[in-house]
């Protein structure tokens, strides 16, 4: 049914992913959403009022931290039954990309603007892993050509 609402799974860490997430406010508040966000002075103040759990910090440089990462995903993703997860990268979300993957839930990774031209590790991995990638940028092209440029969100 057009326009029902569904149960969505946003993914962050804090700073500029964060703010992407946000930008998307308009769209997201129309459905369920529930946050998996890392803990942060600028997340719990965005974040207040919102349906958040909150993630440790994750890094590709840190394998155990991925590891941990994987079981508080698990975990999330059995709990919320996500329709889709959405994520503007950063490490932590390969954990949630990973999962919703394996059980066929929709992703769409939304590429960070302050990226021009190359992706990080975790947006590499993120951007196979997803469904749909989103461009802020169309300098990302390149990296992302099946990638849907949507422009600047703020």
């Amino acid at each position: 049914m057009p326009g029902a609402s569904k149960r969505i799974l946003l993914v962050s860490s804090s700073g500029g992913v964060l703010l992407d997430l946000l930008a998307l406010g308009p769209w997201w508040a129309r459905h369920h959403a529930v946050w998996a966000a890392v803990k942060a002075p600028d997340s719990v103040s965005a974040l207040a009022g919102q349906r958040v759990h909150w993630i440790r910090e994750a890094s590709i440089r840190r394998p155990i931290g991925l590891i941990t990462g994987l079981a508080q995903a698990w975990r999330i993703i059995r709990k919320e039954r996500p329709e889709l997860v959405v994520s503007a990268g950063s490490a932590p979300a390969i954990a949630y990309f990973f999962f919703a993957r394996a059980r066929g839930i929709p992703t769409f990774w939304l590429s960070s603007l302050n990226i021009l031209t190359t992706p990080g590790i975790s947006a590499r991995i993120c951007a196979r892993l997803t469904s749909r990638v989103l461009l802020q940028q169309s300098s990302m092209r390149g990296a992302h050509p099946d990638g849907i440029v949507i422009g600047e969100l703020y």
